[in-house]
């Protein structure tokens, strides 16, 4: 794809949304557990200002409704299909059946789930079938355990790529695709900016990455402090390859800017506070499109 003449940088105290006018921008919504809600709401506050981005890349709950968007579902269906959502589309314990599949060598022991009710809630909602029917350039990631590598999803089927980034560790089992064991992505690249730009090979000017910062507690003591002490190092690794990424594609000359949004948690047990959610991340995409660009213009920056 031949590149276009970039628009000279924004300056000065231009919003967000000026800055990003006119702009081919690649949107990347990181992982974040069930932070899926928050990132469905952003989008709706993004697009309703107009802006139409060029390309979608996300981890986990990012990666899911990355997918749905991409795929062509408008945001208030997409809104409206998880605020509908209940914990019997999805949960499907299987203990027994985990343990013995574990018991003839295979990794049932490594989720709590099947997925297959979740395989099948995907099937059964996403506009498209692949990648390549899908409206916009899509890049999903995830992990694979087998070859202890990350993996850009780009084509083929979409359903299995959504399950698979989206295979929360000790939630879900793995995933077989493609000769990998995937597990979700935001092991090891919770917002993942460098492999939309390189999926998309020099077609965008700008990166917007509205991030989910993983949740903690300053104390480290206790009985789940060995827990909690790795749960804080994965972040750091996961914070500093965000930083990495940042820098390569600002040496490149993209723009990138960092939404942080702290929203209402949401888990299986409390799926009602979905609608919170949603609200909360479309007036953080509102209040970001109104501010300054350069506040979110990023080079390297602290995140976790």
């Amino acid at each position: 794809m031949a590149k276009r003449a970039k628009p000279s940088r924004p300056q000065g105290d231009e919003t967000l949304a000026e800055a990003l006018a006119g702009r081919r921008v690649g949107l990347v919504l990181s992982a974040g557990f069930f932070g899926f809600y928050g990132h469905a709401g952003f989008l709706s506050g993004l697009l309703s200002s107009g802006l139409a981005p060029a390309g979608y890349a996300g981890t986990s709950a990012g990666g899911l409704v990355a997918a749905y968007a991409a795929a062509g579902m408008a945001p208030a269906a997409l809104e409206a299909l998880l605020l509908g959502l209940r914990k019997a589309r999805f949960w499907d314990q299987d203990v027994v059946g985990g343990v013995l599949d574990a018991a003839r060598g295979g990794t049932g022991a490594m989720g709590l789930l099947s997925g297959r009710r979740f395989r099948r809630l995907l099937e059964s909602t996403l506009p498209v079938r692949t990648f390549e029917e899908c409206r916009t350039p899509l890049v999903l990631v995830a992990a694979d355990v087998r070859s202890a590598r990350s993996v850009s999803l780009t084509a083929g089927e979409l359903a299995p790529a959504v399950h698979a980034t989206c295979a929360y560790p000790g939630l879900f089992r793995p995933v077989e695709l493609e000769g990998g064991l995937l597990w979700d992505g935001g092991l090891v690249d919770k917002a993942p900016a460098l492999a939309l730009s390189r999926h998309l090979k020099g077609a965008l000017d700008s990166v917007l990455v509205h991030f989910l910062p993983t949740r903690g507690e300053a104390a480290l003591g206790g009985p789940l402090a060995y827990a909690k002490g790795m749960a804080a190092g994965l972040a750091a690794l996961r914070r500093s390859h965000l930083e990495l990424q940042v820098a390569l594609l600002a040496a490149e000359g993209l723009d990138v800017y960092l939404v942080v949004s702290e929203l209402p948690a949401v888990s299986p047990r409390h799926l009602e506070q979905g609608q919170r959610a949603v609200a909360a991340g479309r007036e953080a995409a509102e209040r970001a499109l109104a501010q300054p660009a350069a506040s979110l213009r990023v080079a390297v920056q602290a995140t976790s």
